[in-house]
């Protein structure tokens, strides 16, 4: 248990009962030095009925041993609970992040500090003790024995920094040895796309496949996987011809088993975004409809499709995110297409729009990025229409 520095004044603990998907957690509240602190618990008491009575006995029982635990002196040095190793407290700290991000978020922090953990546990390296020196250590691990890209790197410094931080918060340790530490630059990212003839072919082939309508999408608008998955009926307009993205379907692996997460929002606030219907594309959805229509028909009760997503099959079942890159993946391999993942299809998108003359204004509203910078870096180096233009611009004003 992560302990705060005992203090000459008592500690009041207060709580609230929460529900956090369909869990009951405790958010216990007291102050230290006038500073407003917070600790979130779960209960492990899933939120059905006849259950919130047990909840607010187990609440009031975790405030009173917290409230206790804050109170007792500790026979350790000056910082409360510093002693506990460094791997460990990144393990403490995971749990805490559980209520806190979203659940298709929460795998990517538990596996980066599986491995953190893994490797400072077994040096037995106490928070106390964490040295920047050890840090950059470990990255050069990181890189050099597993293989793993700067960027990537950036992503376990960045759970580092945030844990630490909230060691000095709960005044577990005087500063962050975590802060100003210089990593190796990235890699530029050089995306991979099909040109117009690569695209011309991959539709061809994928003509009748299941995921013939997730590449025309992809290639067409530039959408995510998930953005596609999250299509509904409902998302378009076909009076004023419009296609909304707002609805999202994601996987992840949860408790080791994978789990399909719906949500009625998207990756970020940009990427909610309302695009007009290109003929080509709103045919196909008109004919998706009435084939939809036909196999209600068809399958009766037992048709899947209760929320109106527009790719789904026969049956109506869903066809979730991974069965489209495994099957884009078989598609491109069988036909002995260029390798390239779904996922590029977009960057296909942004390279055909900047070769046409697109601006890279223009190109981040219609893909959804979030700021101007994201689209800039990644698609810089397929901007050659402006380098030629400003090339031309500068021979002519200083050969005259």
């Amino acid at each position: 248990m992560i302990n705060n520095k005992a203090t000459q004044e008592y500690i009041n603990v207060t709580s609230n009962l929460v529900i956090m998907r369909g869990i009951y957690q405790v958010v216990l509240n007291y102050y230290i030095n006038g500073k407003r602190k917070q600790k979130w618990k779960s209960l492990k008491i899933k939120a059905v009925s006849g259950n919130k009575t047990l909840a607010k006995r187990k609440q009031k029982e975790i405030e009173r041993q917290f409230e206790e635990e804050l109170n007792t002196p500790k026979e350790t040095t000056e910082y409360q609970g510093s002693n506990i190793l460094f791997g460990k407290y990144m393990e403490e700290w995971l749990e805490t992040m559980k209520p806190r991000v979203e659940l298709s978020t929460f795998p990517s922090y538990e596996n980066k500090v599986k491995i953190i953990s893994k490797y400072f546990n077994d040096l037995g390296i106490k928070l106390r003790d964490l040295k920047k020196s050890h840090l950059k250590t470990f990255y050069n691990h990181l890189m050099q024995t597993r293989n793993i890209k700067p960027q990537t790197v950036k992503r376990y410094h960045a759970n580092i920094h945030k844990a630490l931080k909230e060691a000095v918060e709960l005044e577990l340790i005087p500063i962050n040895p975590s802060d100003n530490i210089n990593l190796d630059k990235s890699e530029q990212y050089i995306a991979s796309y099909y040109n117009k003839d690569d695209l011309e072919k991959l539709f061809e082939v994928a003509r009748g496949s299941i995921i013939e309508l997730h590449i025309l999408l992809a290639s067409y608008y530039g959408l995510r996987r998930e953005e596609i998955c999250g299509l509904k009926f409902s998302s378009i307009n076909f009076v004023d011809h419009t296609l909304t993205i707002s609805h999202t379907v994601t996987q992840c692996r949860v408790n080791g088993k994978y789990t399909t997460i719906k949500k009625d929002r998207t990756k970020n606030r940009s990427s909610y975004r309302t695009l007009p219907l290109i003929p080509v594309i709103e045919d196909l959805l008109l004919k998706e409809k009435a084939k939809q229509e036909k196999n209600k028909k068809y399958f009766g009760n037992t048709y899947k499709n209760k929320e109106g997503y527009i790719l789904v099959d026969d049956e109506g079942k869903l066809i979730k995110p991974d069965t489209v890159t495994k099957t884009f993946r078989k598609l491109i391999e069988y036909n002995d297409l260029k390798k390239i993942r779904f996922h590029d299809l977009r960057h296909s998108t942004a390279s055909l729009l900047l070769a046409n003359g697109i601006n890279m204004k223009e190109i981040q509203l219609y893909l959804g990025h979030s700021n101007f910078n994201t689209t800039a870096n990644l698609y810089s180096h397929v901007d050659s229409s402006s380098k030629e233009k400003s090339a031309n611009v500068i021979a002519n004003v200083l050969n005259t």
